[in-house]
């Protein structure tokens, strides 16, 4: 199995900068569209045939897993565990609004930070993303996926698979449109390879995926 774990492409939001995205709807602008266009046309050179096409439900992902995947709406299979983590009243707001303890707990200890009412936590983050991964793991071992979600669910799946901490969660470039490949060998995921603006180390990922979720 090879599962591809794309990212949206960019937003205005994401171009300006300093703001809770999390889940509100922002279109891809112009750049953001080009992104998807160019994952797809990097696929296409690569000789990558998707068997299933999964997607966030939020319109940003769901753009981008059509113009990447070069398949129709119809096709592409949605589910609610890929979006992004909800900051529920800070959403479209900027980062500053948030208390400066929560928000130094949310970028350098997030095992520690506790969200506002309303918003979630990364554990659950994490635990809802694992949950996908084994279900992918168990139901479509033979198959190459393409799923298109968001930088904090990317993350989420890449604690997931022990390749990173969650205390620096949000430290790794996952650039729009950056993609990692999974491979499942003997029931166990690896890193096999990734595009440019996303960058952790590659190899053998000693746990199974379910070992996390007992934990989150």
């Amino acid at each position: 199995m090879k599962l591809y774990l794309l990212r949206h492409g960019e937003t205005a939001v994401n171009k300006k900068g300093g703001i809770f995205q999390g889940q509100i709807e922002v279109p891809l602008n112009d750049a953001g569209i080009a992104q998807a266009q160019a994952a797809h046309d990097d696929f296409v050179r690569r000789g990558i045939l998707f068997d299933k096409v999964y997607s966030s439900p939020q319109g940003r992902a769901l753009h981008t897993a059509q113009l990447a995947s070069g398949w129709d709406r119809s096709r592409i299979l949605t589910d609610d565990r890929l979006k992004e983590q909800s900051f529920g009243p800070l959403e479209g707001k900027t980062w500053d609004c948030m208390e400066p303890s929560k928000f130094h707990a949310l970028m350098c200890d997030a095992g520690n930070y506790v969200p506002p009412a309303g918003a979630e936590s990364i554990l659950h983050l994490v635990q809802r993303c694992s949950s996908f991964l084994e279900e992918m793991r168990r139901t479509r071992p033979a198959d190459t996926i393409l799923t298109v979600c968001h930088g904090g669910t990317i993350r989420a799946m890449l604690v997931t698979l022990h390749a990173l901490d969650l205390d620096t969660f949000w430290q790794p470039p996952v650039g729009n449109c950056a993609w990692y490949e999974l491979t499942l060998e003997d029931g166990r995921f690896s890193i096999t390879n990734h595009s440019r603006g996303s960058e952790l180390p590659m190899g053998d990922v000693p746990e199974k995926v379910a070992d996390l979720m007992e934990q989150a």
